[in-house]
């Protein structure tokens, strides 16, 4: 029994590996699906003409905490909430659901390549725009709380990506609805405005957004303040990337055996 646990642990780390080496590939060879990022630049230097014009420098950590969220909200609701439509298109769904690897995993595989590139790439371009402006970049008074948060919301936003995944594959105007819901979950998720700040009607509805817990950890950590109930929001934080990562391939897999039983896969 313990041998056949571990043969199973090893084989998905395996398939784990191998999704996201091919996702590396693909990102290779179409750069295009990393052209949200390029949009970071224009909405942190936004925030920070605002915060600048204000005479509030304090607040520049604040601009790059938003930028670096909502980046990964990008590469979450608009690139890899695509990644079935992608296999489908390219003719390689049919072959990676015939392979012996487990498609939802494959598919948050995939999903943290994606966030994390994501990641990596706003930081850099964030300390771009902030050292002109700013002339230093922002302290991070607790780094490993920092690298914690920004680790789990690689995390979430993975699983909460196999969510939509699933969901707009089923809907034949994905494209309309991912334009109008990042803008509410950018806003409910407090990436730029702490969502204390919301209507207090809205603001139990924000914690379940897994950006809320995210903004207001990586902006504490900037702080020389000590983070109060640091392990309870990372707490959280885990639970909502573990519940849209269950959610998600629950809904992927019963999406893929509709199809099959349809013999409509390749019009999924």
């Amino acid at each position: 029994m313990a041998a056949a646990t571990t043969a199973g642990q090893t084989s998905a780390l395996a398939q784990a590996g191998a999704a996201m080496r091919l996702q590396a590939r693909f990102l290779r060879r179409n750069p295009h699906d990393l052209l949200p990022i390029l949009t970071m630049p224009l909405t942190g230097m936004m925030s920070l003409l605002v915060f600048a014009a204000a005479g509030r420098t304090d607040l520049y950590g604040h601009a790059l905490v938003a930028a670096l969220c909502m980046t990964i909200g990008q590469m979450t609701f608009f690139v890899g909430s695509e990644i079935l439509a992608s296999d489908r298109d390219s003719l390689v769904l049919e072959a990676l659901l015939a392979s012996p690897a487990r498609y939802p995993l494959v598919v948050y595989a995939r999903m943290l390549v994606l966030v994390g590139a994501g990641a990596a790439l706003a930081l850099c371009l964030g300390a771009a725009i902030l050292l002109p402006v700013a002339g230093r970049l922002p302290a991070i008074h607790h780094p490993a709380s920092f690298g914690a948060a920004l680790a789990l919301t690689l995390l979430a936003a993975s699983g909460t990506g196999m969510l939509t995944v699933a969901l707009f594959a089923l809907g034949r105007t994905a494209r309309t609805f991912q334009n109008s819901i990042s803008g509410p979950l950018y806003l409910l998720g407090g990436v730029l405005v702490p969502a204390a700040y919301l209507p207090e009607a809205l603001q139990p509805l924000s914690r379940l957004v897994f950006l809320s817990w995210s903004a207001d950890l990586l902006r504490d950590a900037l702080q020389p303040a000590p983070i109060r109930d640091q392990g309870l929001r990372l707490a959280a934080l885990l639970l909502l990337g573990a519940a849209g990562m269950l959610g998600g391939s629950l809904a992927l897999a019963r999406m893929l055996r509709i199809a099959r039983s349809r013999g409509a896969l390749a019009f999924s």
